[in-house]
C-alpha cells in the first residue's frame, strides 16, 4: 500500500493529548465509612488511580484511537498498486454512433461503456492525465490531457449516443497525433466494431454480445403506367429464424402490410406495385424486437418534379437552342431581344447581350457578356495558356477544346475562375446573395466546342447546377451528413423542421451554409418563403445500415496498425472511501458503547 499525501502522518502526534486525557481523568467517586471494612477496597481504588492502570479495559479509549488512526489514513489517500508500470497518459475513447444504442442485458452498450469509463476514472492515479475522444462521425475531443476528475466525469455525462456513424479511420489519425506527444501512454477504446489493431499500448473494449437485429437496408422506387412501383430491402444479421410484419406508410396513413421471414444472415427484396402516383413520402416500418429499433425505420422521398421555366436571350445561336431543348424537364422560352423588368423563369441565358438590370428572381447564366461590369478592356485571340479548374460543371467532359478568341472577365469576389487564360478568367461560377451565376467570357461560335459529343453534357451540367435538377442526393442523407441546400434566388427567407417538430431558420444570410443538424432519423421540412408564396419540399434522414447494422455480427475492420491487444489498464485502487466506512461504522459503535455506560 502507498500512499498520495503521507505528510499527514504527523496528524497521528494527535493521539498523545486523547491518552493524556484519559490519564487524567478520575474514575472513582468517594464515600463516607463507619467500618475499616472498606479500607482494602479503598487502597485497590487508589492503586486504580495510578496513571496506566487507568488505561486498562478501556472500550472507549480502544475505540477513540482506532478512529483517529483510520482518519489519519484516510487523509494520506492510500491506494493499492494493481501493476508496476505508472501511467502518465490515458486516451480514452467512447463510440457514440448508431448501433451503440443496442439493448443487450436489460441496459444499451453506451450507457454500459460510460459507467466503465467512470469507474477507471475514479480509480485511476492523480498524476494520470486523461483525453476523452467521442467519436461519431466526426471524432470530437472532449477533454484533452487533463487530470481534473470532477471535470472529466462531468464532460463524460454530458456525452450522448446519437444515431450517426463512426468515424474509425479518422479516430485513430486523431489518435496518433497525439500519441507522438507522449512517452507512456494507453489508449482504451470503447466501441461495438471489430478492430484490430497490432499495438500494445491498445487496448480495444468490444461491447457487443451479438444480439439479434434486423433492418431495413433500402427502400427505392420506379414509375410505370399502372402507378409506382416500390422496393423494400429487408436484411437480418443475426443467426436466427425471425417473422414478423413489414409496412409501409404514406405521411401517417398504413398503405398495406406484409407478413416477413427471414433465415438466419438472409437479405430479402419485398415489392409493393400499382401505388398512387400521388404519394410523396414513404416510411417503411419493419415491426420484429430486436437489439437496436433505430434501424427498422427507413424513410423515402417520392419527388414529384415540378417543370422548370428557362428563358433563353439570343440572335439565333442554334448549339445553345439545342442543347437546351433537348432536356426535356424545363420549359424553354426563346427571344432575340434583350426584355427589360422581365421576371418568373428559374433560369436566364444571356447570349452576348444582357439587359440594364438583370432579374433577382432566378438564376443566371451568361455567355460573351458585353457589359463592363463583367468584363475587362481587350479581347485575347488563341488558345495558349488555358488552365481548367476540376469542378463538377465539366464532369464526364473532355475540356480538349480550342477557342479562338475570348473576352478577359473581371474577378469577381462572390465566384470562382474555372477557366483562366495566362491566369485570367474566361468562366466563373459562384453564387451572388441567393442567385447562382456562370459567366462564360467566350462566344460559342469562337470555340469548337459546340461540335463535340460533349457539349450537350456541358449543356446538362449547367442545368443540374442552376436549378439543381439532378436532385436525388438532396431528398436523402445519412443521419449526421451534412446537405447542400439550392432554393430560387426569389426566396427570402428558409426554415427546417426536423421529424421532432423543431423549427430552425437556416436563410438569410445567403448562400445557405450546408445544413448539417441530421441526426434525428425521420423526415425534415423544408420551407421557402417567396413573397406571398411558402415553397415547400421535403428531404429524410436514415441511419447508415451498412456501417452500423452490419456491425452487429461483428465483421473484421482491418487497419494498418494491425490487431486487438486483451490487456487491462493499469489503475491505482483508492482505499479512501473505505477507510471512510469503516470510520463511520466504529462511530456508531463507540455512541453505543458511550450509552451503555462502558
Amino acid at each position: 500500500m502507498s500512499f498520495y499525501s503521507p505528510i499527514y502522518f504527523l496528524f497521528l502526534m494527535g493521539l498523545v493529548p486523547i491518552i493524556l486525557m484519559y490519564l487524567l481523568k478520575k474514575k472513582h467517586r468517594e464515600f463516607q465509612v463507619s467500618s475499616n471494612f472498606l479500607w482494602e477496597k479503598a487502597i485497590r481504588d487508589i492503586e486504580a488511580n495510578k496513571p496506566w492502570q487507568k488505561l486498562r479495559k478501556n472500550l472507549l479509549l480502544l475505540l477513540q484511537i482506532i478512529l483517529f488512526i483510520l482518519l489519519v489514513l484516510a487523509l494520506t489517500n492510500p491506494y493499492l498498486l494493481s501493476d508496476e508500470k505508472e501511467l502518465e497518459n490515458l486516451i480514452i475513447v467512447l463510440d457514440t454512433s448508431a448501433s451503440m444504442q443496442s439493448i443487450e442485458g436489460g441496459s444499451s452498450r453506451f450507457n454500459k461503456a460510460k459507467a466503465q469509463i467512470k469507474n477507471i476514472v475514479d480509480d485511476i492515479p492523480n498524476e494520470t492525465y486523461i483525453t476523452l475522444i467521442n467519436m461519431e462521425n466526426t471524432p470530437k475531443v472532449e477533454i484533452s490531457n487533463s487530470n481534473n476528475k470532477y471535470m472529466i466525469k462531468d464532460k463524460l455525462k454530458n456525452i450522448i449516443v446519437t444515431n450517426k456513424s463512426d468515424s474509425i479511420g479518422d479516430t485513430l489519425s486523431l489518435i496518433k497525433s497525439f500519441a507522438k506527444e507522449y512517452d507512456n501512454y494507453r489508449v482504451l477504446f470503447y466501441t461495438d466494431k471489430k478492430i484490430n489493431i497490432d499495438n500494445d499500448n491498445f487496448i480495444i473494449k468490444n461491447l457487443n454480445n451479438n444480439g439479434m437485429n434486423t433492418a431495413i437496408e433500402k427502400i427505392s422506387h420506379s414509375r410505370s403506367d399502372e402507378g409506382i412501383v416500390l422496393l423494400t430491402t429487408i436484411s437480418n444479421y443475426s443467426d436466427k429464424k425471425v417473422n414478423g410484419d413489414l409496412s409501409i406508410h404514406n405521411n401517417n396513413e398504413v398503405i398495406d402490410i406484409k407478413e416477413i421471414t427471414l433465415e438466419a444472415k438472409e437479405s430479402k427484396d419485398i415489392y409493393w406495385d400499382n401505388l398512387p402516383n400521388n404519394i410523396n413520402v414513404i416510411r417503411g416500418e419493419l415491426d420484429i424486437n430486436d437489439s437496436l429499433d433505430i434501424d427498422n425505420n427507413r424513410y423515402h422521398i417520392i419527388n414529384n418534379k415540378s417543370v422548370n421555366k428557362v428563358l433563353l436571350t439570343t440572335k439565333g445561336n442554334i448549339f445553345l437552342e439545342k442543347g437546351f431543348s433537348i432536356n426535356n424537364d424545363i420549359e424553354l422560352y426563346k427571344t432575340d431581344e434583350v426584355m427589360e423588368d422581365v421576371d418568373g423563369y428559374d433560369l436566364y441565358v444571356y447570349d452576348g447581350m444582357l439587359p440594364k438590370e438583370l432579374p433577382d428572381d432566378g438564376n443566371i447564366v451568361i455567355f460573351s457578356p458585353n457589359n463592363t461590369s463583367f468584363i475587362e478592356d481587350g479581347i485575347y485571340d488563341g488558345s495558349d495558356g488555358i488552365r481548367i479548374v476540376s469542378d463538377d460543371l465539366f464532369s464526364y467532359l473532355d475540356m480538349n477544346f480550342s477557342i479562338e478568341k475570348t473576352k478577359i472577365l473581371k474577378k469577381q469576389n462572390w465566384g470562382q475562375p474555372l477557366i483562366t487564360l495566362n491566369n485570367k478568367p474566361i468562366l466563373i461560377k459562384g453564387e451572388n446573395g441567393n442567385q447562382k451565376y456562370i459567366i462564360v467570357g467566350f462566344d460559342l461560335h469562337n470555340t469548337d466546342f459546340p461540335l463535340k459529343m460533349e457539349f450537350p453534357i456541358f449543356i446538362h451540367n449547367i442545368l443540374d447546377y442552376s436549378l439543381n435538377m439532378d436532385s436525388l442526393k438532396t431528398f436523402s442523407v445519412l443521419s449526421g451528413e451534412s446537405l447542400k441546400i439550392d432554393m430560387s434566388p426569389k426566396v427570402t427567407e428558409a426554415y427546417i423542421t426536423n421529424p421532432k417538430g423543431n423549427r430552425e431558420k437556416i436563410a438569410p444570410p445567403f448562400p445557405i451554409i450546408p445544413f448539417s443538424n441530421t441526426n434525428e432519423i425521420g423526415i425534415y421540412k423544408l420551407e421557402g418563403l417567396a413573397n406571398n408564396e411558402t415553397i415547400t419540399n421535403y428531404f429524410v434522414s436514415n441511419v447508415d445500415t451498412e456501417g452500423e447494422s452490419i456491425n452487429m455480427k461483428q465483421y473484421n475492420q482491418n487497419f494498418e496498425i494491425g490487431e486487438n491487444k486483451e490487456d487491462d489498464i493499469t489503475t491505482k485502487r483508492e482505499l479512501r472511501n473505505i477507510f471512510i466506512w469503516i470510520i463511520l461504522i466504529l462511530l456508531l459503535i463507540e455512541w453505543g458503547v458511550y450509552n451503555r455506560g462502558y
